[in-house]
């Protein structure tokens, strides 16, 4: 269960920090070409509410990129951070793992035991 919730963390981290920075590049090209019109009107208008209008969204938008990649970069850390099994699972594999060598050593003695 640990592993399936390991992966898809990691797996759901890495789609939303890929998704914040490919909304940041959009939010990057996108102000270029908008920041034009928006100064563009301002002049035509003469009134700074076109701009400030403009430079309000490209901060919410910012932000919104931001929270978005704190929310991945969260779940990428949780994903990295959980433990594939717990300590039962592998304390168990240990002693599975001793169970067998003591088998395959007796084993073994028996048939030199037989021998002499």
């Amino acid at each position: 269960m640990l592993k399936f919730a390991k992966k898809l963390l990691v797996v759901l981290g890495l789609l939303v920090v890929i998704g914040a920075a490919v909304l940041l590049l959009y939010q990057y090209t996108m102000s270029a070409s908008s920041l034009k019109s928006i100064v563009a009107a301002a002049t035509a208008n003469n009134s700074n509410q076109a701009l400030r209008d403009g430079y309000m969204a490209t901060i919410q938008m910012l932000w919104l990129t931001a929270g978005i990649a704190v929310v991945g970069g969260l779940l990428l850390g949780l994903g990295i951070g959980i433990p594939s099994a717990t300590f039962k699972q592998k304390y168990e594999e240990r002693q599975a793992e001793a169970a067998r060598k003591l088998a395959a050593q007796s084993a073994d003695a028996e048939p030199a035991a037989a021998a002499k």
